[in-house]
């Protein structure tokens, strides 16, 4: 019989200030570079920082222990590793190599996929389909640059959190692996404490990759479910008979999940037909969400100067300048 997957992995050993910097100037950095979906001017404007991070003690050290935190452990349960907490500090030390934020992050992330990727070996993702994965840092680093000009990265800890390995990507949509309160997800609208009981869900999350079809976005939840039934299975284990089998509970926490869009672009959308599929559980203000998706910037901005060149870019600038500002929230979804 084959044996159970294990419910972690951990880094066999801490890399030195002296592996990362053979690392960041190897030949084959340019591949990794590839690999990790940054291409372009990103990849051009990053290279030449490869050598000056391998050149600088300070900088290196720091690349070096952030890179060590996160190859520390991939799994179910196991630390998070907090970036966002150390942003300022890294990027008042990025200035020594280039102005902007992120680098230092970028950098760790690059020379730290061993464990993740080992994680994802040992739960059925193909060599494809995990650095499909990982390619997520530089579609975030395009996002950035889409919104600031230059390169950098903002969304740390989702960078964080993928590659602790509870992401996958298939399809159109992405998944994460992460437990919700159970009396949350039961819809009593009472708040939950740190000691109520939690179940492992399935997380939905939509990369800036074109229209949401409605029929790849199906396919994407019937892969998720088939995928993490089959390669989760132990997830599924204990649950009462009024529980949802695990690999059919999706949840969802977006400014995308709003009746908004059914009044700006139409029902009939892709956009107001993938909000339509949840049950809504909670309502929240998601003002900054719908300002970074649609336009890719961050507060503060002139909400009077943002771009309107679409139904949906026009309907959201007007909410956000009149004070009516943007709701979504988190929903969920059984299928």
């Amino acid at each position: 019989m084959k044996p159970p997957p294990p419910a972690e992995i951990r880094a066999e050993d801490e890399l030195a200030a002296a592996d990362v910097r053979v690392m960041l100037t190897a030949p084959s950095r340019t591949a990794l570079l590839e690999n990790l979906g940054i291409t372009d001017q990103d990849a051009s404007d990053l290279l030449p920082l490869l050598d000056a991070a391998a050149a600088d003690e300070e900088v290196l050290a720091e690349v070096t222990a952030t890179a060590n935190r996160l190859r520390a452990a991939a799994g179910l349960e196991v630390p998070e590793v907090d970036l966002a907490a150390e942003k300022d500090r890294h990027d008042g030390l990025q200035q020594r190599l280039a102005p902007g934020e992120g680098l230092v992050a970028i950098l760790a992330l690059l020379v730290s996929t061993s464990t993740v990727r080992a994680w994802h070996d040992a739960r059925g993702l193909t060599r494809e389909q995990s650095w499909e994965v990982l390619a997520d840092l530089g579609q975030q680093m395009r996002v950035h640059r889409a919104g600031t000009g230059r390169l950098g990265l903002h969304q740390l800890n989702w960078m964080s959190m993928n590659w602790a390995g509870r992401l996958v990507h298939l399809g159109r949509l992405q998944f994460d692996l992460h437990r919700q309160p159970v009396a949350l997800l039961a819809g009593t609208g009472s708040t939950p404490s740190a000691d109520d009981p939690r179940r492992w869900v399935l997380g939905t999350h939509i990369p800036a990759r074109g229209p949401l079809d409605p029929a790849e976005v199906d396919a994407s939840f019937d892969a998720a479910t088939a995928y993490f039934a089959e390669h989760y299975t132990e997830l599924g284990a204990g649950r009462g008979v009024e529980e949802p089998a695990f690999g059919h509970e999706f949840v969802c926490d977006s400014w995308l999940l709003s009746d908004q869009l059914a009044e700006i672009t139409g029902v009939g959308s892709n956009l107001a037909r993938f909000a339509a599929r949840w049950e809504m559980l909670e309502h929240s203000r998601m003002d900054d969400g719908a300002l970074f998706f649609v336009f890719g910037r961050r507060p503060p901005v002139d909400v009077a100067a943002l771009p309107r060149t679409s139904r949906l870019a026009r309907g959201v600038a007007e909410r956000l300048e009149d004070g009516r500002g943007w709701t979504g929230g988190l929903g969920r979804m059984l299928r």
